[in-house]
């Protein structure tokens, strides 16, 4: 679908469109089996080109989208894909300006949950997949959380890009030459970070210059604290964020930071600089999420680990918050809707499942990891994705904006030691019931 874009939103695209950067949630169920690929009723003698943005800019897994799209062009000779590939934040700027002004792709990557997908929901720019959905046999092929994810007001309006989770890496060798391992209790956990402070290893790599990283402690001590229940029913209404628990959950992390078990001035420290702390064997712990599977084999090799940070409240059972990293969705106004959703169906297909999981990517499709060409850091990871216990919540992906404007700030301030966890969660939700108020989530 060729378009010719106002001159200004072009420029802003222009210079959108590079190669570098992330992607990063909600109720988990258990999933389905996966089944192949449905067709979709394709009826048309002439070319089709369908515009998709997505946010694959990692080279591993930008070379996967390109083999996955070459492969359906391949079978579907009349349909091309004009693909074009930005960071997130870059996109998140320009779509929904896009879809209103009628400029935008048929295919796109995006957030999901009530604050960013719910949005473009409710303003009508996506197009309703519910009847897709059922003929395709995607209740069946992907879990039901993914499909919740995408759903408002009934509708389905997306497909789950790939399962992410929040956790902690760890340094193999230090681990060896601590004599720790893995901990089972939070204790042990402490236990550890203290074994390093005292070797003088930086226990656990932190940082917050970026802010979003904060994001990811949050939820993680949310989980080990609080619970994923307890969270869902915040996320339902049932109750607020402002409440000692969660205050408390804040307040244990600020702990590690002032016990002297993060790396020094975290507010002053990039990611990529924290991450390469932790490549330099200058830190023996790293939380952060397992889109950094590949960084982490690539830099450690095989001398890196994997683990759920415990929970700190022991009736809670090991968790991970976490979730899908994205969704695709197809814009209301695409002129070739057939098309568009036959190349969505084909992405995530059994067909197409192995390409994904062999670029350290876990799609909503389920598989035999043993079947994979794969290092023994992400057969881990997909492993510890499985768990009966499910997934708790990476909270800033579905948040309003403003809500994580106000949250970013407040956990620097916290990290500094200018406010405690209850002024956090106290801020946090006053915006909460605003942006709901203006009908944000």
């Amino acid at each position: 679908m060729k378009k010719i874009l106002s001159a200004s939103f072009a420029i802003l695209l222009t210079s959108s469109l590079m190669l570098t950067a992330c992607s990063t949630k909600a109720p988990i169920k258990d999933g389905a089996a996966a089944t192949p690929a449905a067709s979709t009723a394709v009826k048309n003698d002439k070319p089709v080109t369908i515009s998709f943005w997505d946010n694959y800019t990692d080279p591993t897994q930008s070379k996967a989208m390109d083999e996955i799209i070459a492969s359906f062009e391949k079978q579907n000779g009349l349909i091309k894909i004009k693909r074009s590939s930005m960071k997130a934040d870059d996109q998140r700027k320009l779509i929904k300006p896009a879809l209103v002004s009628k400029e935008g792709p048929d295919l796109f990557a995006y957030d999901a949950g009530p604050g960013y997908l719910g949005v473009l929901a409710k303003a009508n720019l996506l197009l309703d997949l519910t009847a897709q959905s059922e003929s395709l046999g995607w209740n069946k092929r992907f879990p039901s959380w993914i499909q919740e994810r995408n759903t408002f007001n009934s509708k389905i309006y997306g497909v789950g890009t790939q399962v992410e989770m929040l956790g902690v890496y760890y340094n193999k060798k230090i681990f060896t030459e601590l004599g720790v391992s893995i901990p089972k209790t939070y204790e042990e956990f402490l236990a550890i970070c203290k074994a390093a402070k005292d070797k003088g290893i930086t226990a656990i790599a932190l940082d917050d210059r970026d802010q979003w990283p904060a994001f990811h402690l949050e939820s993680i001590f949310y989980t080990a604290v609080v619970g994923k229940k307890e969270i869902e029913t915040v996320l339902n209404g049932g109750k607020s964020f402002d409440q000692p628990i969660f205050a408390e959950a804040l307040d244990t992390f600020k702990k590690l930071i002032t016990d002297g078990y993060t790396t020094k001035s975290p507010l002053a420290i990039s990611y990529d600089d924290g991450n390469k702390e932790f490549f330099s064997g200058k830190a023996a712990m790293r939380m952060t999420g397992t889109w950094m599977v590949s960084g982490m084999v690539e830099n450690l090799k095989e001398d890196v680990g994997f683990f759920l940070l415990p929970s700190v409240k022991p009736e809670l059972p090991l968790m991970a918050p976490g979730g899908i990293g994205g969704t695709f969705a197809v814009s209301a106004d695409t002129k070739n809707p057939n098309e568009t959703v036959k190349f969505l169906d084909y992405m995530f297909s059994t067909e197409t499942a192995k390409i994904w999981y062999e670029a350290s990517v876990i799609p909503p499709v389920p598989i035999d990891v043993s079947t994979i060409n794969a290092n023994s850091l992400f057969k881990e990871v997909v492993s510890l994705s499985q768990t009966p216990a499910g997934l708790s919540y990476n909270i800033d992906v579905l948040m309003p904006q403003k809500v994580n404007d106000i949250t970013m700030n407040d956990l620097q301030e916290l990290i500094a030691g200018k406010k405690t966890g209850a002024d956090v969660v106290k801020d946090k939700q006053k915006v909460f019931e605003e942006e709901k108020a203006k009908g944000n989530y």
